[in-house]
């Protein structure tokens, strides 16, 4: 095992979210419109989340806030012959210490795909919860294109600076602009509390 550091430091990596809705909304609708804007626009701060901590392809200089980063991160990858097999071995494959507090990050779709093959033309598993199929909570996320498994309290998100939302209009169209603005980091504090699931090619 070998520590990045004795403190985790974290950057300022600036990122936007918006939207455009045209002055006949925003003017003809009885609802508070801007308020439930926002909301929805900080609903795609929170995506972003998901999308730079499960991204194959990470832009130069977040690298670092990647699972599957091979250079920074160096998570390591379990495989199995199927994808429920590389997830038990991935979840057998961790410390004791992080096994316990665990968690399954995964896509739906290959979780539908595990429970057909264990189903067998049975639907008695199709009811099961995802825990009780692979032995730990599972969040499902489509972001996650192989599994990650692992303590994910050793993964911490960062808000440097509050977000600002900001309001402006294009005049000749009418079209509202809202934005975002927020400072995100991602660090992964412990790449041995994390393992991938890979299937065997």
């Amino acid at each position: 095992m070998k520590a990045k550091g004795d403190t985790v430091s974290f950057g300022r990596h600036k990122f936007k979210v918006f939207t455009g809705i045209s002055e006949t909304i925003l003017l003809g609708t009885d609802t508070n419109l801007v308020s439930t804007v926002e909301s929805n626009l900080q609903s795609g701060v929170a995506a972003k989340e998901r999308k730079v901590a499960f991204t194959k392809n990470p832009k130069p200089g977040e690298e670092h806030m990647s699972f599957y980063d091979k250079t920074k991160v160096k998570i390591k990858e379990v495989e199995g012959i199927d994808l429920y097999k590389a997830i038990k071995a991935a979840v057998a494959n961790l410390h004791e210490d992080y096994r316990e507090n665990a968690t399954i990050f995964m896509t739906y779709t290959d979780y539908l795909d595990i429970i057909e093959k264990l189903a067998n033309g049975s639907a008695t598993l199709y009811s099961a919860q995802p825990e009780q199929i692979l032995g730990k909570p599972v969040e499902f996320t489509d972001s996650a294109v192989d599994p990650v498994i692992g303590n994910f309290a050793y993964s911490h998100f960062n808000y440097d600076i509050a977000a600002q939302f900001e309001q402006d209009k294009d005049i000749k169209t009418g079209i509202n602009q809202f934005v975002v603005t927020a400072w995100l980091d991602h660090q992964i504090k412990l790449s041995s509390a994390f393992r991938i699931a890979t299937v065997k090619p």
